[in-house]
Parts: C-alpha cells; structure tokens; sequence
C-alpha cells in the first residue's frame, strides 16, 4: 500500500456534536478569549468585562459554527476534499460574520442609547480572525484524517499478518485423512473436504466482514469434526451456549484457534485423549467464551501455545482497541482453561 493510498480522498470532519467535542470547543473558546484580553489590555489593565464579552462572542462562533457543520457533515464527507475544505472554510466565514453583525447591533445599542449600528472595521477585523483560526482548524481536520486512514491501512495490515499466522496448522493431516477416506468412505472424505473448504476461506476472509457467534460455531464443528477423524474416539467435544447468542458479531477466528490449541496441547499428547468442553454465555455487555482441555501429565499444558494464545490476544486488541476484549489463561488440577471476553457487538 502506498502514500497515495492512505491519503483521503474526501474531507473528513469529526463529530462536533458529541459531548467530547462542545466541551473541547468551550475550552478553546475561554482560553482564546484570555489570550486576546490579555494582549490587548496586559496583564495590570485586565478587564474582566471585555473577557466576558470576548468569550461569550468566540462561543457563539465556534458553537453556532460546530452546529451547522455537524448537521452537514454527512454531506459534505461526499464532496471531494478541495471542495469540502473550501465549503467548510466559508460556512466558518458566514457564521463569524452573521455573529459579528449581531454582537456589534445588539451591543451598540447597549452602549450607545439604542443607536444601533455596525463598523465595517471591525466586522472585517472579526472575520480575518476567523478566517485564519478556520484555516487552521480545518488543517487539523485534515491531518487528523490523513492520520486516521494512515493508522487503519497499518491495523488492516498487522491484522492480515496476524490472521495469516493462525491458519490451520491441520491442512496436511486432513488432506492425509481425506486421501485414506476416499477409497473406503468417499461420502465421509467429501464431508472433510467441505469442511475443510470452508475453514480455509474464513481464514482468508476480510476482517472488516460480517461475522456473526453462529458463524464461529459452525466453524468450531467443522474443526472439531476433522480433528476427530483424525484423533477418532480420542477426542470428545462438548458445546454448551445460549442460542440467543448466535446473532452477535464476533471477529472470524476468534475461537477456533482457542479450540486447536486444546486439541494440539491437551488431548493430542494423552493416549486416553480427552474431552473440550465449550461454553459461551452472556454476562451484561460482554461475552464469556470459556474452553477446557485436560492437562497431560509429562508436561505442562500451555508448552508451545504462547505463539497462539499471544496471536489471538493480539487480533481482539486491535479489533477492539476501545478495550473490552481480554484472554486470559489458567491452569490447575483440572486441567487447562482460555477465557476470552469480548464487548457485545450487535450485527
């Protein structure tokens, strides 16, 4: 992916409507007016007055500003970025100008028994103001975005690379399976073959694709299906899940790769096998995915699954950078449990 590429295309204005946003822009407004008190009367001259007509006076700007921009953000995240920019640029200008053209009608008027009038000065003076602090803003928006696609393109990238990581590692053991089935029990072969289709094209699916708990399941079983042909009566598996779940987006492969490690690290080394048990439950605004796998006795349980189990950590974290999403391991005379956590996502 090149420069080109992560550079946006089209103007990109944040949401100034949100709580984050009003305050920012208070702040910013208060914090401007001090500085131009302060540099037009100094620090012994400070007027308090003239603080709070200024401030009042940029909050009008800004806010009235933020609130026609909000309602056309939608809008104007179509047009092309110079257009957009530019038509930015100038609502900014507008909105100084008709806050200008009012302060000064409404404060003469005040100040000078109810003769109402405008200077030209100083509403050129206002509007040059706003022309370059617009400017500037707008610039930030810009970066900003410029950032933000720069950031996603880098996330997509480490996400690929991550997802690549975590293929099956079973592919020559089912294409050995499925090579021996084809001569005694075709039907069972061509079972095998599709479900080993469909694991290789949810490992080669886009991140940013919906993918829904039942979907995942489905996985699991097909997973679970070619690892008991190989490991036969070795190998049971047990799924216990509330089926309201199963509409709720969770990313591909979030669980499977949890279920082979059980397999590959828990049964596979025992002789008598073993039994994984999955259970998915709902608990407020989360999902609790737990899996157990037994321990075999000549050696640890987790020996060789940190590569896995740091991969799949790292896949929810970027998915979920807002936070939410956690895995976290334990081991005791049990056996072996991953519990992966991850925020409800509604599809």
């Amino acid at each position: 992916m090149t420069l080109s590429d992560r550079t946006p295309t089209h103007f990109e204005l944040p949401d100034l409507c949100s709580p984050q946003a009003v305050l920012f822009l208070i702040l910013i407004a208060v914090l401007l007016a001090l500085v131009l008190v302060l540099f037009a009367t100094g620090l012994s001259g400070f007027d308090w007055v003239q603080l709070g007509r200024s401030a009042i006076f940029i909050l009008w700007t800004m806010l009235g500003s933020a609130a026609l921009l909000c309602r056309l953000r939608r809008r104007i995240a179509g047009w092309p970025l110079v257009v957009g920019a530019l038509s930015s640029w100038l609502i900014i200008l507008l909105i100084c100008g008709l806050t200008s053209s009012i302060w000064q009608w409404s404060l003469s008027g005040l100040l000078t028994d109810g003769v109402n009038h405008i200077s030209a000065e100083l509403l050129m003076r206002d509007m040059l103001l706003g022309a370059v602090l617009g400017g500037v803003a707008l610039r930030y928006f810009y970066l900003q975005a410029e950032l933000v696609a720069q950031n996603k393109a880098e996330l997509t990238a480490r996400y690929e690379a991550l997802q690549a990581r975590i293929r099956p590692h079973f592919l020559f053991n089912s294409m050995n399976i499925i090579a021996s089935l084809i001569a005694v029990d075709p039907d069972q072969a061509e079972l095998a073959v599709e479900d080993l289709a469909n694991l290789f094209r949810a490992s080669l699916r886009g991140g940013e694709e919906p993918h829904t708990l039942g979907d995942e399941l489905e996985l699991c079983r097909r997973y679970m299906r070619l690892e008991q042909l190989r490991l036969g009566e070795r190998l049971h598996f047990e799924v216990a899940i509330d089926n309201d779940l199963l509409s709720l987006s969770v990313p591909a492969l979030s669980i499977q790769p949890l279920l082979e490690n059980a397999v590959y690290h828990g049964v596979q080394p025992r002789a008598e096998g073993g039994t994984v048990a999955l259970n998915l439950a709902r608990k407020a605004d989360r999902i609790e995915i737990e899996i157990q796998n037994p321990v075999p006795l000549e050696r640890p349980a987790v020996s060789g699954s940190g590569m896995a189990l740091r991969n799949i950590r790292e896949r929810v974290r970027m998915l979920h950078p807002e936070g939410g999403a956690t895995l976290e391991t334990r081991q005791d005379e049990q056996g072996f449990c991953a519990r992966l956590i991850l925020p409800v996502v509604l599809p």
